[in-house]
């Protein structure tokens, strides 16, 4: 089984996809690790998505099972069983990145992306089938990981996200 991973910085991605293949046995392909082995990061901190996206179909050619994880995954395409956007209450993820000691820019782009659903719709838009969203805030990643296999077992169905009322209070809106 063929498992991508996506959503914004701070959602818990890195934790659960390494939890997730440990239980499983699968393979883990980290988007980061590629991004750094490949020098696919310029002087201006932006990574070539293109060649990010070639090489990342270079290494999974050839595997039956992988997780894979990042949050650049839902920017391209690669064959999968499931596309997962883990989800997290912007407060909670403002939380998180300040204590990653993350820029206020990239704070505030971050949290507007997840409002915004960003992730959630590029990667239906990319992999042309609905991903499942999975709300991460007030879970642990070994609790994220049950979720991920209650779904994959069908034994669940995948949570609705929706933080338009926190993007109209963002914007000044109400």
């Amino acid at each position: 089984m063929r498992i991508v991973i996506t959503g914004t910085p701070g959602t818990g991605k890195t934790k659960t996809a390494l939890g997730l293949s440990k239980k499983l046995g699968y393979a883990l392909i980290a988007l980061k690790k590629i991004v750094k082995e490949e020098r696919l990061l310029d002087t201006g901190k932006t990574v070539d998505v293109k060649k990010l996206s070639m090489k990342v179909r270079e290494r999974v050619k050839r595997k039956k099972d992988f997780v894979l994880e990042g949050h650049l995954a839902c920017e391209f395409s690669i064959p999968c069983d499931y596309i997962i956007v883990l989800r997290t209450h912007p407060d909670a993820l403002r939380k998180r990145m300040k204590k990653r000691r993350y820029g206020k820019k990239k704070i505030e782009e971050n949290l507007l992306a997840e409002m915004l659903d960003y992730c959630y719709q590029k990667a239906q838009k990319n992999y042309r089938k609905s991903p499942v969203e999975i709300e991460t805030t007030k879970r642990k990643p070994a609790e994220t990981i049950k979720e991920i296999i209650g779904v994959i077992r069908k034994r669940r169905k995948m949570d609705k996200v929706d933080f338009t009322k926190e993007l109209k209070e963002h914007l000044g809106l109400v």
